[in-house]
Order: C-alpha cells, then sequence, then structure tokens
C-alpha cells in the first residue's frame, strides 16, 4: 500500500521506492543496494546510500543497522504488519547440517508476519521429509517451519539428521542422559532408541503449511 506522503517524494526517491517495492513482491526479499543501483541505473553506490537515507528520513522505508536486506515499506494501514523473511533450504546432510543458512542452501524467503511467529531469525523451512507423522496429519509436500535455538520437552516434534537421513520423530527423554526416545507413527528406521552422539537434532517443529491441490 503506497504511504500517503508518497506525493512528497522526488522523481527519483520515487522510482527507488517503487523498486524496491516491486523487488519484494516478485522476488520475497529486500534488494541489496546494489541491486537497488542497477535497477535504476546509478552505478554509483553512495548516491543509492543517500537516497535510502532521504526516503528513511521521509518514513517511507525503514532499515536496520549493519543488515544485508533489511529494507522495509512503512505503511500507513496498522492493519498490515512488516514481514520478516524466512529462508527455505534445500537439504540437511552431515556436510552441512552445521551450516544450514549458507547462500548454496536456500531455495527463497518467505515473507512471515512476526505476530505469527513471533521473532523469526531462528526460524527455517523445509519441505516434510517423510510420511513417519502421517497420523499426527504431516505428510509430504507440507512446508516445516523449525526453531533451531529451541527447547525440547516431551512430546515435541524434532527434526534430525540420523545415519545422513533427515527424520521427523516425536522426542522423550530417558533415564539415562545419554539416550534419547524418538518416536514415529510409522517407524522407518527399526528403532526408537538412539544414543546421542548418532544423531544430531536440527530444531523443532513450530508450525507447518499444508497445501492442497499445489
Amino acid at each position: 500500500m503506497m504511504p500517503s506522503n508518497f506525493d512528497s517524494l522526488t522523481s527519483k526517491q520515487k522510482k527507488v521506492y517503487l523498486v524496491i517495492e516491486s523487488y519484494i513482491k516478485t522476488r520475497g526479499i529486500p534488494p541489496t543496494v546494489r541491486e537497488i543501483g542497477e535497477l535504476v541505473g546509478e552505478k554509483t553506490p553512495g548516491a543509492v546510500q543517500g537516497i535510502l537515507n532521504r526516503l528513511e528520513q521521509k518514513g517511507v522505508i525503514k532499515r536496520e543497522v549493519g543488515a544485508a536486506r533489511s529494507i522495509q515499506l512503512v505503511s500507513d494501514n496498522q492493519l498490515y504488519e512488516n514481514p520478516q523473511y524466512v529462508p527455505e533450504i534445500k537439504k540437511i546432510t552431515s556436510r552441512n547440517v552445521k551450516d544450514l543458512m549458507n547462500i548454496y542452501n536456500i531455495k527463497k524467503y518467505h515473507p512471515v508476519s512476526p505476530e505469527l511467529l513471533g521473532d523469526c531469525s531462528k526460524l527455517f523451512m523445509i519441505e516434510c521429509p517423510d510420511n513417519s507423522l502421517l497420523d499426527s496429519g504431516i505428510t509430504y509436500g507440507d512446508l516445516l517451519v523449525i526453531k533451531t535455538d529451541a527447547e525440547y520437552n516431551d512430546g515435541d516434534i524434532v527434526l534430525l539428521l540420523y545415519d545422513n537421513m533427515v527424520l521427523l520423530r516425536r522426542f522423550y527423554k530417558t533415564d539415562s542422559e545419554d539416550k534419547i526416545r524418538l518416536e514415529a507413527d510409522s517407524d522407518l528406521t527399526g528403532k526408537n532408541i538412539f544414543d546421542s552422539s548418532e544423531i544430531v537434532i536440527v530444531g523443532k517443529l513450530v508450525a507447518k503449511m499444508t497445501f492442497y491441490n499445489k
């Protein structure tokens, strides 16, 4: 939605604003300064920064200092919440499990209202890896929202890596600190007690999106 003071912007400021708006709508993430410059035909990053500074002073955008792709459009209508952007990743393997958010592993970013999921900085999305929790209403094709810095309590659904397989399981503690019970509706691995050293718990399921006739 266009801000009420849009008409007060100069022609160059309007052009940059509209480029940012179009980029976010089509790609789901804000553009970088370099990308804005390429789209408006401005080769000098300092000139683009100057325009962004003036747009911020006029209250039509806001940015986080030192953060990449942090430009947000400011709306006069409070019904519209500025989104945060949650990355959808391609895969989880033993090689990348400690660096899931590297640029080569990100498929796209999804805009999400912070009112729904709170702080999105520790979230990522991934397609459901199996049908092991089918009776719980989770299946292939679902887009899972995983929180990486969560505490795990009995009954929580966790995403884990075991023997280079990505699994979705319900988490339960055992009497032993070195062992974890991981339950599924249909067990594909033939075991439910795991040594802590043989698995990597990637995060906890906090939400999912189910698509019909996708």
